[in-house]
């Protein structure tokens, strides 16, 4: 093969290497923020191979590209830029419902007095039980059923709501994004509240009867009932739990949608 030839080549695949390029700076921060496409957990180079497979499909199935040809580095490192930050838009509005379960698990944790911070002082750990198995759980519901196509397509709905390069950060998208953060703490605070109630319960019923009945010596049962009443509010809502979270994750395209509104 001639230099010419090899010349002739790379002009011919320049656009197309551009475009996947550009495509794949919104979907990165997606894939290393949000768990349905690999998260904090999956390895770089497994995230790194998916968003470069979803970019070749979006460009060569989907036809995206940039509107105008860009011939020199730093319009492509502007546009990569603006990519960049969308994508970190999107990735925090797709994984907001699964850190609400995480949020909403530590909460539960907290009021029960059963959190590893609590129990194992020394460890230095910061993991919840509660939290990790509402955010494991999350993900298995949403990769199960309809959520994971319903991201996915969000995700993909977003090239035809901007174009490549034409993001633009205004104050109102930002407040989108607030007001959505919001909203997952919110649901967190719902997923801890019942635990919280009941573990204040725990706690005036033992002072009511240590006020009353003071030989009892009730003081070391307190931790004991309030992680089994915990558990128990934990087991009898697990449903209406998952149903709510589930919910918040089939909301990421109507807040995808919203947001493009402002970012166009």
């Amino acid at each position: 093969m001639t230099s010419q030839q090899l010349s002739f080549g790379l002009a011919l695949l320049a656009p197309h290497l551009v475009a996947v390029a550009l495509i794949s700076a919104r979907l990165l921060p997606v894939a290393f923020m949000c768990p349905l496409l690999g998260g904090s957990l999956a390895p770089s180079t497994v995230k790194i191979a998916l968003v470069v497979a979803l970019s070749l499909s979006v460009h060569l199935a989907g036809g995206i590209a940039p509107s105008a040809q860009v011939l020199d580095a730093v319009t492509f490192v502007a546009l990569a830029g603006k990519e960049l930050i969308l994508g970190v838009a999107l990735g925090l509005v797709a994984s907001l419902p699964f850190d609400a379960a995480r949020i909403g698990g530590r909460l539960v944790d907290l009021f029960r007095g059963s959190s590893a911070e609590a129990a194992l002082p020394q460890a230095g750990t910061r993991e919840s039980a509660t939290g990790d198995g509402l955010y494991q759980l999350l993900v298995a519901l949403a990769c199960t059923g309809a959520t994971l196509p319903m991201v996915l397509g969000a995700l993909f709905r977003s090239y035809g709501l901007i174009k490549l390069g034409a993001y633009v950060s205004t104050e109102s998208g930002a407040l989108q994004l607030v007001g959505l953060v919001s909203t997952a703490f919110a649901t967190g605070l719902a997923i801890g509240a019942p635990t919280a109630g009941a573990a204040l319960a725990v706690d005036a019923l033992l002072g009511l009867v240590s006020r009353a009945v003071p030989q009892l010596h009730l003081q070391d049962t307190g931790a004991p009932l309030k992680i089994l009443a915990g558990a128990a509010v934990v087991w009898l809502g697990i449903g209406a739990v998952c149903e709510r979270l589930l919910a918040e994750a089939n909301h990421v395209d109507d807040a995808v949608r919203a947001l493009a509104q402002w970012a166009r």
